[in-house]
């Protein structure tokens, strides 16, 4: 299945805002955080900005971390409080879809997605392909890559997504949420969940510290 943009009912959380712990700590020199890092000459956000809009509608996509990070006309918002994990992005990202175009109906759905993944192209067509061949009977999907599961390259119907990430938890994961349902694993190849995680991923993947 050709996925031709925008897809219908299709929704768009990037998490952004997270604290880059791990590439901060194993960098031998500051390094600026992982969004903003560089690969192929532009920063990872703006490239996963892109790769988003060929499936999903402007108005239907929201970052969630700091303001500063450039995404132009997309909107921008921050969990409360800041860095307080993926799970309380998720919901701030659920909650602005809410505020701003209303209750989540059958036949919704939303991509969980990371800033840091340099190839995350691959797994964004996947499931919204997904999306587009199941609709209103849609399940969670998420992307497998390498023999882990990347619960920040992933889908949920959004009316589920609203049940799932009710609860202010702090400092949980996506997995918190996402085991408790029946899931569908889409297996790609090993690049396609690659993200950067460390300095040492930086440089396996090609990816260059404008600092």
């Amino acid at each position: 299945m050709t996925v031709t943009p925008p897809v219908a009912g299709l929704f768009a959380i990037i998490l952004a805002g997270g604290a880059s712990s791990r590439l901060h700590a194993t960098s031998p020199h500051p390094v600026t955080d992982k969004p903003l890092l560089e690969f192929e000459g532009e920063p990872l956000i703006t490239r996963v900005l892109a790769e988003t809009a060929r499936a999903v509608l402007a108005q239907h996509t929201v970052v969630v971390g700091p303001s500063s990070l450039p995404t132009g006309d997309i909107a921008t918002v921050s969990e409360d409080p800041p860095r307080a994990g993926p799970y309380l992005a998720v919901r701030a990202g659920l909650q602005y879809f809410t505020e701003e175009l209303g209750p989540a109906t059958t036949g919704q759905g939303v991509l969980l997605l990371a800033a840091d993944m340099p190839w995350i192209g691959l797994g964004i067509s996947a499931l919204a392909e997904h999306h587009q061949k199941h609709g209103p009977d849609s399940k969670v999907a998420v992307v497998e890559s390498a023999g882990r599961i990347q619960p920040l390259l992933s889908y949920l119907p959004r009316p589920l997504g609203e049940e799932l990430f009710a609860e202010p938890l702090l400092n949980a994961g996506i997995w918190h949420a996402l085991r408790k349902t029946p899931y569908r694993g889409i297996e790609l190849p090993a690049h396609a969940g690659a993200d950067v995680d460390t300095y040492q991923d930086a440089l396996e993947y090609g990816v260059t510290f404008n600092d």
